[in-house]
């Protein structure tokens, strides 16, 4: 471990992945010379696989994340946290006439009481509300300030994690037939563009398999594969039998 270390692992990075990477390694730092737990605020899909690909530059401490709950696609990062408490917790948003809000608008209402988006983990919508996992140091916050979101007024309350119910994810479901079960194929008929267009936005680094960054085009997609696209959504993949002019049946049950 040394500053050549640190300089590898912030190799590369732009300005604002640097602040905050900079702040990671000063915390794994921290936990390796005085031992303990340390935390990072949440990352984003793109900023884990940043963390993966450069972890083998952090000082001797193990790595462990969590989202707060199994699925979650924003993690917050801890060091020698094995059997520690991650800083997070849940909120339920309530009230009337929540039906039709969506990520947006909650994710809206959240940027506009000043908050720093590493602060906010996963939002996860029903049709009565939502939950908001978000760093324990603005859990309060949230609930005294939070007074609306767009035009209807909801109530934030703190959840128990451990008997937290989530709403059962609501799906848009997109069926088609593709000639293989390649990345591009899928990434095109969830998308509704052409193979071509597809390729580029796998190559321009805007595609995920199961929570990890792919851009290999021909990349084989299995049964239960869970496919993101940064921009437009995400979905889980269901495949099906052959048609007769042996092109396979796909389902594509994308996240409402």
């Amino acid at each position: 471990m040394g500053l050549s270390d640190k300089n590898r692992f912030l190799s590369g990075l732009n300005e604002p992945e640097r602040t905050i990477f900079a702040k990671l390694y000063d915390r794994a730092v921290r936990s390796e010379k005085f031992g303990g737990a340390s935390f990072g605020d949440f990352l984003s899909m793109d900023e884990l696989a940043l963390l993966n690909e450069r972890s083998r530059y952090l000082p001797e401490c193990v790595l462990s994340l969590s989202g707060g709950f199994d699925g979650a696609e924003r993690k917050m990062p801890g060091f020698n946290a094995e059997g520690e408490d991650f800083p997070l917790t849940a909120l339920e948003i309530s009230g009337k006439r929540l039906n039709g809000l969506t990520h947006r608008d909650y994710l809206g209402a959240l940027m506009g009481l000043g908050l720093d988006r590493h602060k906010i983990g996963d939002i996860v919508v029903g049709g009565s509300g939502a939950v908001v996992f978000a760093a324990s140091d603005i859990g309060d916050y949230i609930v005294n300030t939070l007074g609306e979101v767009g035009p209807c007024p909801v109530q934030v309350r703190k959840a128990d994690m451990g008997s937290l119910d989530l709403a059962p994810r609501e799906f848009k479901d997109i069926k088609g037939t593709v000639a293989s079960a390649r990345l591009d194929s899928i990434v095109s008929l969830m998308a509704g563009r052409g193979r071509s267009a597809a390729c580029e936005l796998i190559k321009s680094g805007r595609v995920y398999v199961n929570g990890s960054p792919s851009q290999r085009t021909d990349m084989k997609i299995k049964d239960a594969d869970v496919i993101t696209v940064r921009g437009l959504g995400k979905a889980l993949v269901e495949m099906g039998g052959l048609s007769k002019k042996d092109r396979i049946f796909v389902t594509l049950k994308k996240y409402a």
